[in-house]
This record gives structure tokens, sequence and C-alpha cells, in this order.
């Protein structure tokens, strides 16, 4: 059975990009278009992983993840930021709200696969 992904991110560019690279190597990917339509996708399917932007409007990829981190059903599914706002207080931010992993844009689709198969491999949450 393919690994399922939820992709967040409010660019539809982007989303289709993440979309399309994840698809063509067999995951079942999930777009949502912004953090409220991740957290309404959320709440009637579980995912094995979420790539999840930052900087979206209503909801921010902070509070998404706490949000993932604080229901019991789904606090062991890995996030992974995938984000143009990088480095400092943001990373800090990331890795306390519950990130694995923080990535920053632009992204190669090499990277991208391989930080994604690393987490699907190691089969749980390292956070």
């Amino acid at each position: 059975m393919a690994k399922r992904i939820l992709v967040v991110d409010d660019d539809e560019n982007i989303l289709n990009l993440e979309k399309t690279i994840l698809e063509q190597k067999g995951f079942d990917v999930t777009g949502a278009a912004g953090g409220a339509e991740a957290l309404k996708v959320l709440e009637d399917k579980v995912f094995d992983l979420v790539l999840l932007d930052v900087m979206m409007p209503e909801v921010d990829g902070f509070a998404v993840c706490r949000r993932i981190k604080e229901d019991p059903r789904l606090k062991d599914i890995p996030v992974i930021f995938l984000t143009a706002k990088g480095g400092g207080d943001a990373l800090a931010e990331g890795f306390e709200s519950g990130a694995v992993m923080y990535i920053n844009k632009p992204f190669t689709a090499n990277k991208l696969l391989t930080i994604v198969n690393t987490m699907l491999e190691s089969g749980s949450n390292l956070s």
C-alpha cells in the first residue's frame, strides 16, 4: 500500500509541483491549499507524513503542526516544514511546534524525495 502524504501550501504552483514529484514515485498524495483546509482533511484521514508550508493565511503552519501534535490520533505523524521562511526564530519555532525537519524553498525534487523517503523509512516520529 502506498504511503499517504498530506501536502499543504497556499501557493498552487508549489502545491502542484510537490504533488507531481511525490505521485511520480508512487505516493498517495492529498493536497490542501492552506492550514484551515489541512485541518479539515485531517479530521477524516490519517497520513504517514505531512509536508507543511509555514506562511499561509488564516491558519499558519506552526499552528497546524501544534494541532497535529496535540491530537492523540495524529500526534505520531512526522511533520516536515517546507517553506521560504527560513532560519533563526522560524527554525526554532518549527521544531518547538513538533516538526521533525525544516526544508527551505527553493528545493530540488531529489532533496524532497530523499528527505521524504528517509522519514518514512525510519518508521517513527523523531520529534
